[in-house]
């Protein structure tokens, strides 16, 4: 860190409106080790700033939580520092200046808006791109953003096929290059088609508590969000719950719409780990289907330890019990 940047740092404890709290995820990422230092220096130089270290898990990237919707991948250095000092300060703040025309346009925004921001501590437009991304998280609690270093972490910028910073990237399905306009993102935003939603905004609408909302969305599009079967799969098991709190009221509203998860799905269970695996045959046997029983007795007669051998029992029982009342319904 540059003399001029540890003086702007120093400053914050005299700028910041109050105390505030951010969080430091960190795990065995090679990028973890310099984040959790920035983080630790940052709470000594800035006592108004108080710092939560968590552990993440093994897939989750390193990171520094200004709150819930903001994070920065990086160790803010070079033209990063100004910016993230600016999202303290709007944290502090809990407040924002932003033009009307763009407050009344971020109004039509009313689903979880995933953004990644690519940036680099030697560019000189990133900046004005992450300062014109600031204000609206402000605006409105539906838009997360998460800005990353393209140094730090050459993986995801692999993944993106990253070409040049800044580049901003909204559910993997659009991105701008270089300069953009800030009316055209809010547009884009508040136009999206429900079931073109990423993973990681589906999963923001469980973590509100709003699986009806995501069940009630596809009953009314008639459609399995493409998206959604990475929830049932998901290795965080508060994921795959919120997402088998959906398929129950699929299930429960509309049984054929819930049915055309199965064939995904049994392509999936093989290579599940067991976990999901049980939590998957838990939605095989509420969903009650006859010819779901010849899967479920190979699954009995075959190499699965003892949990998966009673979850797939269980299912069968579901089913018999399901087929005996039809009968006697039927009579």
């Amino acid at each position: 860190m540059t003399p001029a940047e540890e003086k702007q740092i120093a400053a914050l404890n005299e700028t910041l409106a109050q105390e505030i709290k951010i969080k430091c995820l960190h795990n065995n990422h090679e990028q973890s080790d310099p984040i959790v230092r920035f983080c630790d220096y940052l709470s000594q130089q800035v006592p108004k700033i108080r710092v939560k270290k968590e552990s993440g898990d093994p897939d989750e990237m390193p990171g520094i939580h200004v709150h819930d919707r903001l994070s920065f991948q990086a160790v803010p250095s070079g033209t990063e520092i100004g910016p993230f000092i600016d999202a303290l300060q709007l944290v502090a703040e809990d407040n924002a200046p932003i033009d009307e025309d763009i407050a009344s346009q971020l109004k039509a925004i009313d689903l979880p808006t995933h953004l990644v921001l690519y940036v680099a501590a030697q560019c000189s437009f990133c900046p004005q791109a992450i300062r014109q991304l600031l204000p609206l998280l402000a605006a409105n609690r539906h838009i997360h953003l998460t800005i990353v270093d393209a140094m730090s972490f050459p993986e995801l910028a692999e993944k993106d096929n990253l070409q040049s910073v800044p580049t901003l990237i909204l559910e993997d399905q659009f991105r701008w290059t270089g300069t953009f306009q800030t009316n055209e993102i809010i547009e884009v935003m508040a136009k999206r088609d429900p079931s073109a939603l990423g993973p990681q905004s589906l999963e923001m609408l469980l973590k509100e508590g709003k699986a009806g909302q995501l069940a009630e969305m596809m009953l009314e599009k008639a459609q399995i969000f493409p998206a959604f079967y990475e929830l049932l799969i998901h290795q965080k098991w508060p994921v795959r719950l919120g997402a088998m709190v959906v398929m129950d009221e699929l299930i429960e509203k509309n049984l054929n719409l819930a049915l055309q998860t199965v064939e995904p799905l049994w392509r999936k269970f093989d290579n599940a780990d067991d976990r999901v695996k049980g939590d998957l045959l838990y939605i095989f046997g509420e969903m009650a289907q006859k010819d779901f029983v010849p899967r479920l007795e190979a699954i009995l007669r075959g190499q699965y330890d003892s949990e998966l051998k009673e979850a797939a029992a269980e299912a069968l029982d579901k089913i018999k019990v399901a087929t005996d009342e039809d009968q006697n319904f039927k009579r």
